[in-house]
């Protein structure tokens, strides 16, 4: 018997455009990464706040309760190969970056909020999450930390330049078209410092892809299954959020047919974050949110 799945769009809640803030914008000692305060206002944020697609909305949803713990092992993991090295001219390009990684988990905490006015429950899986990866932070070697985050920086920063171009995101709810889009400016603009400092501690290549594999092992795991458990909690069945699922994961490589080649980029021996250059697209993106 054909079971009919409910329609995931639903319509979007009528509010105001919200204005986002550049509360304030400087340099972290001497390096030329921005560390930018945004000044978001979630309130009245929908459920299905990407243009009215809920599995879609849940993809940033599951990817926004990784980024707080995330963001802290990646500091850490970093922090602890610049203590390996002598770079002066590093060393102060990576104060930008625990500049930037600090404001996204403090930006993204924030959205936490909107979830639960929103009914869904989730912090006690989000507390199991966070001890696995303290616990991952504290028994891993550091050069495997340093890997997994160079891997998961590269990662960020391809679905960042997707979600710059991203028709989707671009007609979402203002605040979150915004979070969005200004999270992945800033991971485009730090996305080599893990990478580099991997390499100067003298990271090796087969570390290197097993980092990268890890994380996006951990990080596709544990965000689809945010995601079916969201839509879980929106009334579907187990088999009906698998579904829409695989429907909203089919849609995003259909429309951004680079995906697949920028994520395998990684695993070339000679391969570079800079290699991939995304300026056109962070400069855009910047003019409109009025960021520098």
């Amino acid at each position: 018997m054909t079971q009919n799945i409910p329609t995931q769009k639903t319509e979007l809640q009528k509010t105001e455009p919200q204005e986002t803030q550049v509360l304030e914008t400087k340099s972290s000692g001497d390096s030329t990464i921005p560390v930018r305060k945004m000044g978001f206002d979630f309130s009245n944020v929908p459920k299905d706040y990407m243009n009215g697609n809920l599995a879609d909305s849940h993809f940033f949803d599951g990817l926004n309760l990784l980024f707080p713990e995330g963001e802290r092992f990646f500091m850490r993991a970093v922090r602890n190969g610049l203590n390996k090295i002598e770079d002066p001219d590093l060393k102060k390009q990576a104060r930008g970056f625990f500049g930037q990684e600090t404001q996204h988990a403090l930006e993204h905490e924030k959205f936490f909020d909107v979830l639960e006015q929103n009914g869904y429950v989730f912090r006690p899986r989000v507390r199991k999450m966070d001890n696995f990866i303290i616990k991952m932070r504290n028994i891993l070697p550091q050069s495997l930390c340093l890997s997994i985050t160079a891997g998961a920086e590269h990662l960020t920063a391809v679905l960042g330049a997707t979600a710059l171009v991203d028709e989707d995101v671009a007609k979402a709810h203002p605040a979150m078209r915004d979070l969005i889009q200004w999270h992945a400016i800033e991971e485009i603009e730090h996305k080599a410092i893990a990478f580099d400092v991997y390499k100067a501690t003298g990271g090796s290549y087969p570390t290197r892809v097993l980092g990268y594999l890890l994380a996006l092992a951990f990080i596709h795991v544990t965000s689809t299954h945010f995601v079916k458990e969201f839509l879980k909690q929106d009334g579907f069945s187990k088999r009906e959020a698998k579904k829409l699922l695989k429907q909203s994961q089919q849609s995003m490589l259909k429309k951004h047919t680079g995906l697949r080649q920028s994520l395998m980029a990684y695993f070339k021996p000679s391969f570079h974050p800079n290699d991939i250059d995304e300026s056109g697209l962070v400069g855009d993106a910047m003019n409109r949110l009025g960021i520098v």
